[in-house]
């Protein structure tokens, strides 16, 4: 199977792989986890695959081993003898699953369908007498949707081009310098998490021009902003968005994250923030705008096409360099994917909380997820140091949005094994 070629970026410096924990009512059965594994394995065959080199190329082959599970909580190396060569691994600790996989293969979005599946196997065989609605959930003996098993990261041919507004970033951004570069300090990786009822932030959305991914985002931006009042760099926030809407195919499985920039320039520095989120959300409609899109698409479909005659080192040094150029030059990152339709799993669910390489961009990054009726912030840093977030729980307070604050804790990602 053909790879994206997102995967030639890989090496030590470039790993790119997620966690999401979840935590459930009641303590993980291993046992009937790999159970639940196995039978969800049938509909999602293209994520039993593992990565191997052919040539000058990469390339996808199936793998027939069942996904490992680990006690403890603990990370394997994806790709590698430790993992059976998946690119996802499996583990638990008490009530909490832990999902790890290769963010080259697959974004949030593209492995939501899996993570259901998975959930309705393991709880459907822990509590079999349980009614589910399973409108919403891809059974395991159900039909494989020929457009969510598309082997094609990419059409061959280009799109037509007309974009609603520019696409560049500021060749010079301001970056967090406290923060340690790359996975020099990876033991100090700490996530600080606040969950927001979702009626109170609803509540709030509904009287503001913005929305929960712009208003986390200019929240901060002050926050860090306070911090350099003598900065003139602009902050640039990356915002995740999928772009299969635009690239006709909603339901792939592969990774299509574009990262689009929120571009804060000193002048907004006074600003309050209900004017810096007005401003923020329609820089995101212009900038995420699907013919704007169509120019992130394109510019992959040149990519791929560029690459195909290249050796395999000239490929890597290609697609390093433009991932570093294209999501290396943020000051933070932010990524909102709205109201998980979780078809009444999340009675089952007590928490969730997603983990993301953060090697690349400034240093910081904020994951917002949902499960019943809460909003989970998951903020990322590169160190230990709580004065942003202290910061932007003060500016959650002054603008009356109420919140639990957990305790930060420490995180680590799975490592990956590039092809011999």
């Amino acid at each position: 199977m053909p790879v994206n070629h997102l995967f030639y970026a890989l090496d030590e410096e470039l790993i790119n792989t997620f966690r999401l924990g979840i935590t459930l009512t009641e303590p993980i059965r291993p046992d009937i986890l790999a159970a639940a594994l196995k039978q969800a394995a049938v509909r999602f065959p293209f994520f039993s695959v593992r990565l191997v080199r052919s040539g000058e190329s990469y390339v996808l082959e199936h793998n027939d081993a069942p996904f490992v599970i680990s006690p403890d909580g603990k990370n394997v190396r994806l790709n590698s003898e430790e993992s059976a060569y998946h690119l996802f691994a499996f583990a638990y600790k008490g009530n909490t699953l832990y999902m790890d996989a290769s963010h080259f293969l697959t974004d949030g979005q593209g492995s939501f369908m899996f993570v259901k599946t998975i959930l309705y196997c393991y709880l459907h065989l822990l509590h079999p007498d349980e009614l589910f609605d399973t409108k919403e959930i891809a059974l395991p003996d159900s039909p494989i949707n020929p457009a969510e098993a598309d082997e094609e990261p990419y059409p061959q041919t280009l799109f037509p081009e007309s974009p609603l507004g520019k696409n560049d970033r500021p060749e010079a951004v301001f970056i967090l310098r406290d923060q340690p570069e790359g996975y020099a300090n990876i033991a100090g990786w700490t996530s600080f998490r606040f969950h927001i009822c979702m009626e109170e932030i609803l509540s709030y959305m509904s009287s503001v021009d913005g929305s929960p991914s712009t208003f986390f985002a200019s929240l901060m931006y002050k926050s860090i902003s306070s911090f350099y009042p003598d900065n003139k760099l602009p902050l640039v926030c990356g915002v995740q968005h999928s772009f299969r809407k635009a690239l006709r195919k909603p339901f792939s499985h592969h990774c299509h994250v574009n990262i689009v920039p929120i571009i804060y320039p000193e002048m907004l520095r006074e600003k309050d923030i209900e004017r810096i989120n007005t401003i923020s959300r329609g820089l995101i409609i212009l900038r995420a705008d699907d013919q704007n899109d169509i120019l992130t698409i394109n510019k992959h479909i040149r990519r791929e096409q560029h690459i195909k005659e290249l050796s395999l080192s000239e490929k890597q040094k290609y697609v390093q360099e433009a991932i570093r150029r294209e999501i290396g030059t943020n000051t933070f990152d932010i990524s909102y994917t709205g109201l998980v339709p979780w078809s009444g799993i999340d009675r089952y669910i007590t928490d969730v909380a997603p983990y993301i390489d953060i090697s690349l961009g400034g240093g910081i990054s904020m994951e917002i997820f949902s499960f019943a009726n809460v909003f989970c912030i998951n903020t990322m840093q590169r160190n230990s140091d709580p004065r942003y977030t202290d910061r932007f729980a003060e500016l959650l307070t002054q603008s009356g949005v109420k919140y639990d604050r957990l305790p930060p804790e420490h995180f680590q990602i799975s490592d990956f094994q590039s092809p011999e």
